[in-house]
């Protein structure tokens, strides 16, 4: 018994990125709802907040605020629309990670140019 759980703990470590980030989604598959409600609160009050504000000083602003708030109300109509929790997640993670990612490279071409 505690031979086979040696190999399970094994296999998660050795598990590529695509393969933990699908059964982690398997795992959330009843919760679609949660995910609407994190996507919904995290974004607004927290990641476009910060991203906004880090862009306002840098170039692209008007542009990187429309494609902000498309990825938002996306977010949203995604619950609306049925969506299956993958989907909602892989977006909320996309968008995140676009307003992370953004900023940085803009900052940084400024930076370097």
């Amino acid at each position: 018994m505690t031979s086979n759980l040696v190999v399970t703990e094994e296999k998660k470590r050795k598990a590529g990125i695509a393969t933990r980030y699908h059964a982690f989604y398997k795992r959330q598959e009843n919760q679609g709802m949660l995910w609407f409600l994190i996507s919904l609160i995290s974004l607004p009050a927290v990641v476009m907040p910060i991203s906004i504000l880090a862009m306002s000083y840098l170039s692209g602003f008007v542009t990187f605020i429309g494609i902000s708030m498309l990825m938002f109300f996306t977010n949203i109509i995604l619950t609306i629309a049925e969506q299956p929790t993958k989907t909602k997640i892989t977006f909320y993670l996309i968008t995140v990670l676009f307003h992370l990612v953004v900023p940085l490279v803009v900052f940084l071409f400024g930076l370097f140019l």
